[in-house]
């Protein structure tokens, strides 16, 4: 049981639930991750329908395309802009698998990787109501946000952060990285973890920071799914 202190600095650093002891004092070069991206019929998290969702897994530095996996999520009712931004027509999204599968999928993951987001408060708000929605007995799940890294890189070097250099494409280009397509569900996920190796490595070369070590970044962050 975490003592007093020890809950006042699981509260500070990770939010309300201790981040997961396995990972804890790892090099982030041995953690194993899992990014998640979600397309979504709009922004409000109250509401929001997810369209599609991809995820791939990778660790030590390289991103493993053979666990990479995307669906179309059944949703019905108003669609909004989300078919013209995603590419999606209604006959598809119609169609799609029950967000059932999907929920339980990820949630065979829940221990084993470290949930990676751009934006992680957007898409696990959405993950939490639908999963709350769906009467899951609720986990915990470890996250890092490549947004909210990419905040403190940006804070650091420039004492504030500069307007639009933490959306995904201009922090991938931040590093040099190929141009991503956007608006896909895997392709964001695919390009969200090699942003988060590439951060890695401008924040420590050696590949042998903890997940403690890099708490002051406010970018680590657990939550109950």
């Amino acid at each position: 049981m975490l003592s007093a202190l020890g809950s006042q600095l699981a509260r500070l650093f990770w939010g309300h639930y201790p981040i997961n002891e396995t990972f804890l004092h790892c090099a982030q070069s041995e953690l194993p991750f899992i990014s998640i991206d979600l397309e979504l019929t709009s922004l409000e998290t109250e509401t929001a329908k997810i369209t599609s969702i991809g995820w791939v897994k990778g660790k030590m530095n390289e991103v493993d395309l053979a666990t990479a996996e995307y669906d179309v999520v059944r949703a019905s009712g108003d669609l909004f802009q989300s078919p013209v931004i995603h590419g999606l027509c209604a006959k598809e999204i119609a169609s799609g698998s029950h967000i059932r599968e999907k929920i339980e999928a990820l949630r065979e993951y829940a221990d084993s990787h470290i949930w990676v987001f751009h934006n992680a408060a957007l898409d696990m708000s959405v993950l939490q109501r639908v999963s709350k929605l769906l009467g899951y007995e609720p986990l915990i799940i470890s996250t890092i946000d490549t947004m909210l890294l990419q905040v403190y890189i940006m804070e650091k070097a420039h004492g504030f952060v500069p307007g639009g250099s933490v959306t995904l494409s201009n922090a991938r280009a931040h590093y040099n990285l190929i141009e991503a397509p956007e608006h896909n569900a895997l392709d964001d996920a695919v390009a969200t973890l090699s942003l988060l190796f590439a951060q890695f490595h401008e924040l420590d070369k050696k590949g042998v920071a903890s997940l403690r070590d890099l708490a002051h970044t406010r970018a680590i962050r657990t939550y109950q799914l």
